[in-house]
């Protein structure tokens, strides 16, 4: 397979092999949701419990990984280099690894007695993450089965390891662009689309924030699933806590309260995720808040227990 030339622009599109390493990254994904699935099924037939909270909280786990794998199965299929006067662009995922071709010092092939090393999302047919090739750094964006597939572009601040079907083809291509002369001047930077490049990923009090309001309301739904089999047919709610004691419900309806506060917590961790683009401050008011949101909601399902 030939580099492909783009709207007539000069822009070469250069994929990898990815046959390999998305099929390693569907199969867990399948697997997942086919147990996740299997678990929801059986679950819904049991009682409410806490043997039923845990096999449903297990299925969201599993749920979760299949959106992981998901996501690394898409971004490994996707995966490609694109190759131009102005330079060489990686994308995986999220991400846009912008390469000048100024910045271009050296373009070498691995060789297969390379002693290859990656540290990151590593799998047969999959490498992407920071590595070493004989004790030199390198940045992998790659699906390199042996030393020979791979690529090393050198700038001046890194190394890039990338893995185009025809190595050779793909150097020339880099040296010929360069000899014809250099286009647009840009920066050597990684780009990222809004959900990369949201500020979560680098805010570890936000991550923290998030996580104990989660936590929170996950122990809720296990509180509340524990009790429910001792509670009276019918039972008092009072919400909010410190109002007045409404009238008597079904014991059912305390099932509610939980689901109440993860409507809550959607609402608000969107709201400050929202908050932080801009104002960091609003988005930890904001997220802390969701946190003792659930606390009230902890209150609630105590005197609704206490009053049953």
């Amino acid at each position: 397979m030939h580099p492909v030339l783009l709207q007539g622009q000069g822009v070469r599109l250069e994929r990898p092999r990815r046959a390999l390493g998305t099929a390693v990254a569907v199969v867990p994904a399948v697997a997942a949701a086919a147990l996740g699935l299997a678990l929801v099924a059986r679950a819904t037939t049991w009682p409410v419990s806490v043997t039923q909270f845990v096999a449903v909280t297990g299925a969201i786990g599993l749920f979760a990984l299949v959106l992981l794998f998901a996501f690394w199965a898409v971004a490994a299929y996707t995966m490609h280099y694109t190759l131009d006067r102005n330079g060489l662009t990686i994308v995986w995922g999220t991400v846009r690894q912008v390469v000048p071709m100024s910045g271009i010092e050296g373009v070498s092939i691995g060789r297969g007695r390379d002693k290859i090393r990656v540290r990151g999302l590593t799998w047969p047919g999959l490498h992407v993450g920071r590595g070493a090739v004989d004790g030199n750094e390198a940045l992998f964006y790659s699906t390199h089965r042996t030393g020979e597939d791979i690529v090393y572009v050198k700038t001046a601040s890194v190394t890039y390891a990338v893995s185009p079907l025809d190595p050779p083809r793909f150097v020339s291509e880099i040296q010929r662009l360069q000899r014809a002369g250099v286009g647009q001047a840009v920066a050597e930077t990684v780009q990222r689309d809004i959900i990369g490049g949201h500020p979560i990923w680098a805010d570890r009090v936000a991550q923290l924030l998030v996580l104990a309001a989660v936590a929170i309301n996950l122990a809720l739904w296990g509180y509340v699933f524990a009790v429910y089999g001792d509670l009276s047919p019918q039972i008092t709610i009072e919400f909010p806590p410190l109002g007045e004691i409404t009238d008597l419900h079904s014991r059912d309806q305390i099932l509610l309260i939980p689901a109440a506060a993860v409507g809550v917590l959607i609402v608000n961790v969107l709201l400050g995720l929202a908050f932080q683009w801009r104002e960091r401050a609003a988005a930890y008011l904001m997220l802390s808040g969701t946190a003792f949101l659930q606390l009230i909601f902890w209150v609630s399902a105590g005197i609704a227990v206490a009053n049953a």
